[in-house]
């Protein structure tokens, strides 16, 4: 499950960025049977929200798992679908997210 095998990447995310108040993560979980999400959360004790999507990825058709990056105007800044085992994604993730803040940043001073 690609899904599961990309949380212990983003526990890792949470981590670095735990302090930082400009970032959150949240989850769409695309479960068909919603009543199986809050028990997966609980015994993996996931660190962020995980929201139940089905209807939402269904009518998109994203495919799973999809990453977003979105700044503080709900503007998508970057869209990346599927999962990358190699240090590549966590680096491409930790540079959008410090990209995004500085083009919010740059917004601010405008």
């Amino acid at each position: 499950m690609a899904c599961s095998a990309e949380f212990p990447r983003i526990q890792k995310l949470i981590e670095l960025y735990k302090d930082r108040a400009d970032v959150l993560f949240i989850s769409f979980n695309s479960d068909a049977n919603p009543g199986l999400v809050q028990p997966f959360v609980k015994e993996h004790a996931l660190p962020f929200v995980v929201i139940p999507a089905y209807n939402y990825s269904e009518t998109l058709k994203v495919s799973v798992p999809s990453t977003w990056i979105v700044d503080g105007n709900g503007v998508v800044r970057l869209k990346a679908q599927g999962y990358d085992p190699t240090e590549k994604w966590e680096t491409g993730m930790k540079d959008a997210i410090e990209k995004v803040k500085a083009v919010a940043a740059s917004a601010g001073r405008g």
